[in-house]
């Protein structure tokens, strides 16, 4: 992890080593199977990708966002949606541990599951365990998201923003002795059949200390009916990062996904920027993140066009692609 010339004064972000595509992670992805299709019949799962850390130069940004144009506040109000299972909620909380203000996070997932998973509060760190040549190359697409540091590296190997991470997560957390990741019958007989085929991941567990349990909370929501969960113009920063694809696509042939009408990805869109300026107090700020599939046509113009027909300003540029991945409510 190198952050480079990164500000949240000149509100640019020079990526220069994080992965372009930023989609492949050793994180935690899971699928989970909705009782009904929500968006109009078009999806009837959710797929579910969350790691610590994830995105380290937005959420900086952010920070450091909070701590000047919003260091008026006394309190600061944070939603994060598609919290999947709560790890980027944590995320947050740790970043923002020694801010000066009170801090309120709230996360909400469309998913019945990943809720339940994040008011469990067991969080599982992967680190993926290298074989051969194969894996190695494979590990390669891992490099954006790599969160097993926090686990698995001895302190004295770490340095910079590695180092400041795993010292702020072994505040905020302690391992479950004897706990390991379960998995399904089915995920089981693959891994025995597919053994030498597909990675194989070391596994540790860990929950928030005691003094840090009520740092975060957890509903279930739907960011097309955010007015459910969040007062009009009461939250500060909301996000919700490389989602809106999944609003946007359905689900193809062999896992590809497949975009849906332009009228239909309008609707949608036009919906989410409502609730979203609806929700957030002036100058707060709307968090995307960096997934690709939220800055390409046909997501991209409708998205930019109404947040800018609302008053939102550009806030916090990717350079290496040129998409904004912030943007402040004016």
């Amino acid at each position: 992890m190198d952050i480079a010339n990164l500000s949240y004064q000149n509100k640019i972000y020079h990526n220069t080593h994080v992965s372009k595509s930023n989609v492949n992670f050793c994180g935690q992805a899971g699928i989970e199977k909705l009782g009904k299709d929500i968006y109009v019949g078009t999806r009837n799962f959710l797929i579910q990708e969350t790691a610590f850390f994830r995105e380290p130069e937005v959420l900086e940004f952010v920070k450091g966002y909070i701590a000047t144009t919003l260091k008026h506040k006394p309190e600061i109000n944070i939603i994060d949606g598609a919290c999947s299972k709560g790890y980027e909620t944590y995320t947050l909380a740790m970043m923002l541990d020694k801010a000066s203000q009170k801090i309120n996070i709230t996360g909400f997932d469309l998913g019945e599951e990943a809720i339940k998973e994040a008011n469990n509060r067991k969080f599982v760190i992967k680190k993926l365990i290298i074989n051969s040549e194969r894996d190695e190359y494979y590990k390669m697409g891992y490099a954006a998201f790599n969160d097993d540091y926090l686990a698995f590296a001895p302190k004295e190997t770490l340095q910079g923003k590695e180092a400041e991470y795993q010292t702020m997560f072994n505040d905020f957390f302690e391992e479950i002795p004897n706990d390991k990741e379960k998995h399904s019958l089915s995920e089981c007989i693959k891994s025995i059949i597919f053994k030498g085929l597909i990675p194989q991941f070391e596994t540790k567990c860990f929950r928030p200390k005691p003094a840090v349990t009520d740092k975060c909370r957890f509903v279930q929501g739907d960011i097309l009916k955010l007015d459910e969960i969040v007062p009009p113009h009461n939250a500060d920063v909301l996000l919700f990062r490389n989602a809106l694809y999944h609003l946007t696509t359905k689900e193809g042939g062999s896992g590809f996904k497949i975009s849906l009408p332009q009228e239909y990805v309008n609707m949608v869109v036009k919906k989410v920027v409502e609730q979203v300026d609806n929700s957030l107090n002036k100058n707060g700020l709307f968090v995307i993140g960096q997934h690709q599939s939220d800055h390409t046509s046909p997501v991209k113009d409708i998205l930019y066009k109404e947040l800018t027909k609302r008053n939102f300003i550009p806030a916090f540029t990717n350079q290496y692609d040129s998409i904004v991945t912030v943007w402040e409510k004016n």
